[in-house]
């Protein structure tokens, strides 16, 4: 797995792009039917892209919310780039089908 790299310009300044990862992952879902996908040894980061709304977990399954969730331990929807470092595993659901892909880094630290 690479690490995420972040591109320079000329000058030696920060672009915001980042490097093509060799551990990218899709799934088709169907409809409040929940997946959970490994997280590959050595990963520390991740990002989800979907063609629809999708609610992920950390180390456990994710459901779609039907109730509300006050206990702190809810999935998140649809969420940006995540340090998730010690995860082992990541569970996706949605309200409607669609695909996912989940892209894994390494490298890192907070």
């Amino acid at each position: 797995m690479k690490g995420l790299l972040l591109a320079t310009d000329d000058m030696g300044r920060c672009l915001d792009v980042i490097g093509v990862s060799d551990s990218r992952h899709t799934l088709v879902m169907a409809p409040g039917q929940g997946k959970t996908l490994p997280v590959p040894a050595g990963a520390t980061m991740m990002l989800v892209n979907a063609t629809a709304n999708v609610w992920v977990q950390y180390d456990g399954p994710a459901a779609v919310p039907v109730v509300d969730d006050l206990g702190g331990g809810a999935p998140e929807l649809n969420p940006g780039p995540r340090f998730i470092k010690g995860i082992a595993a990541i569970g996706i659901s949605a309200a409607q089908a669609c695909e996912v892909g989940v892209t894994f880094y390494r490298g890192g630290s907070l």
